[in-house]
């Protein structure tokens, strides 16, 4: 066995497995020898190269990485310990750790339509080692669980996450595109039962707004999302892989089983979204809104919960719904983000 010496990076694959994994994230990351106790994103990993890397190591290994265990087990040698994990659809839990240090109080940031919460690591890196950062990703998203069919019963699963890691508020919340609208409905829950949200953060977000996004990938005018699940089923993963892929839901290497299992959690998200009736929210709402338009709707996200809330501040971020919460768009929506998380 290889012994390590004082210099990162220096351990050796230790068995079949190890060397596996070291190949794919070299092959990733464009750089040798990857060791493996180094951590997979401060050698340059992004929320991208995260999503290949879990698909690479489904059709490689053979074994399923929830994402949520990608956030935990960040260098090889964590990889392959939670690889020979058995998952537990008994244990399983939507909370993925994304940043634990710092000393405010967390931020709980809810999924979009595709159901990970990896999309969120520029944005946790952006705000700081000061901030925790806690991602809640979709059931179902891991192939241990079935996707759930309302937003009453994600945010009922999230309440309860949350509480795992602070059982008592003031909460901090927040979510892009469809996690802002889960987000709400989670902040709701957590005021009926006498908690106080302190902030509800919704990025690019509305209910009416998320439906006219789904539109606009998926037109009338071609197929649109229900007209494509009315295809056969290899025709409608082929048609949403193409529909989406400017969206970047599914990496360009994923497996028909991983890339299935984000079109399944996209469109339970999606009718989960469309059926949902918000109520009034007696409180405020801060809403980051894209400065450039991805869809053209007669209620702007600005409108919509202005109608539902007490209260709603608005700011203006660089971008559209796509790329406002990645490079190089992101600092800004961190920069605006963390002041309202520190009460500005």
């Amino acid at each position: 066995m290889p012994e390590a010496d004082d210099k990162r990076g220096s351990l050796a694959p230790r068995d079949a497995l190890e060397l596996q994994l070291t190949q794919i994230g070299e092959d990733l990351l464009d750089r040798r020898p990857v060791g493996v106790d180094e951590d997979f994103f401060e050698l340059g990993g992004d929320s991208i190269l995260a999503m290949s890397l879990l698909a690479r190591i489904t059709q490689q290994t053979g074994y399923d990485l929830p994402v949520g265990g990608l956030l935990k087990a960040t260098t090889v040698e964590k990889l392959a310990k939670a690889l020979r994990q058995e998952c537990d659809a008994a244990n399983w839990s939507p909370m993925a750790p994304i940043q634990t240090e710092g000393s405010r109080p967390p931020f709980f940031c809810i999924h979009p339509a595709g159901g990970n919460v990896l999309c969120y690591l520029q944005l946790s890196q952006h705000l700081g080692k000061g901030q925790p950062f806690f991602g809640l990703q979709a059931s179902g998203i891991d192939g241990i669980r079935e996707p759930l069919a309302t937003a009453e019963e994600m945010a009922a699963e999230y309440v309860e996450a949350i509480r795992q890691v602070q059982p008592h508020g003031p909460y901090y919340l927040g979510g892009w595109s469809v996690g802002g609208v889960l987000a709400y409905e989670t902040a709701q829950q957590l005021r009926a039962s006498g908690e106080e949200v302190v902030a509800l953060a919704v990025i690019d977000s509305g209910i009416l707004y998320a439906f006219a996004v789904m539109t606009t990938v998926f037109p009338k005018e071609e197929l649109g999302l229900f007209d494509t699940l009315r295809l056969p089923a290899a025709e409608q993963l082929a048609h949403f892989r193409q529909r989406t892929a400017p969206a970047r839901l599914i990496p360009e290497d994923a497996s028909e089983k991983l890339a299935g299992r984000i079109y399944r959690v996209f469109v339970a998200n999606m009718r989960a979204i469309l059926s949902y009736r918000p109520r009034p929210y007696a409180g405020k709402l801060t809403l980051f809104q894209a400065s450039e338009y991805f869809v053209r709707t007669r209620h702007s996200p600005h409108q919509e919960w202005s109608e539902l809330c007490d209260e709603v501040a608005l700011h203006s971020i660089p971008g559209n719904h796509l790329t406002l919460i990645h490079e190089p768009h992101v600092g800004d929506l961190a920069r605006k983000l963390g002041s309202c998380l520190n009460g500005g």
